[in-house]
This record gives structure tokens, C-alpha cells and sequence, in this order.
């Protein structure tokens, strides 16, 4: 399955912020066609499911990490993602 032009963005630009230990995203966008919140969307890839493990998360709350990583993709937002499934840990929690 080929990468398409949001997933590439969101792995370039996370690798690029968080330089990850790892970094696990999904394409679950599938599994929401007909959502009544992206019925309308002008492309496919609207839901993504992501692993994300970096030390640099280690001074930060869950709710922080996730703040910081929606701060990241916020270009991806306004142009057709519509949910992000976030999973932010750092290499002592993973």
C-alpha cells in the first residue's frame, strides 16, 4: 500500500520534531468512510493511528505530548485530517 501525500507529511514532520525512537502510523481512514465528520472530505486520509516514542516527551503530561504533536501537524488539520489516535511514550514507558 502506497503512502499517500498526508501520511508522508505527518512522518516527515514527526521524525523531524520528536526524532522518535519509534514511529508507528496507521491509515485507518477505511474504517471512517461515510462519517458524518468527513462525509464531505475533499480526500482519503482523514484518520490516522499513531506510536510515537521520544525521549523528549519526558518532561511532558500525556495531555501535553498530545498537544505538542496536534501543535505539529496542525497544517495537515486544515487541509483534510480529521482524527488523530495518539499513543506518546517515552523509552522508560514503552
Amino acid at each position: 500500500m502506497s503512502k499517500g501525500p498526508i501520511y508522508s507529511s505527518i512522518e516527515s514532520k514527526l521524525n523531524a520534531a520528536f526524532n522518535p525512537i519509534k514511529l508507528v502510523i496507521e491509515d485507518q481512514s477505511h474504517m471512517h468512510r461515510g462519517h458524518a465528520g468527513v462525509q464531505d472530505a475533499k480526500q482519503s486520509e482523514t484518520h490516522f493511528s499513531i506510536e510515537l516514542v521520544s525521549d523528549m516527551f519526558k518532561p511532558l503530561n500525556r495531555v501535553q505530548r498530545q498537544r505538542e504533536v496536534n501543535k505539529v501537524l496542525s497544517d495537515e488539520f486544515e487541509n483534510g485530517l480529521h482524527a488523530l489516535s495518539l499513543k506518546c511514550k517515552t523509552t522508560d514507558e514503552s
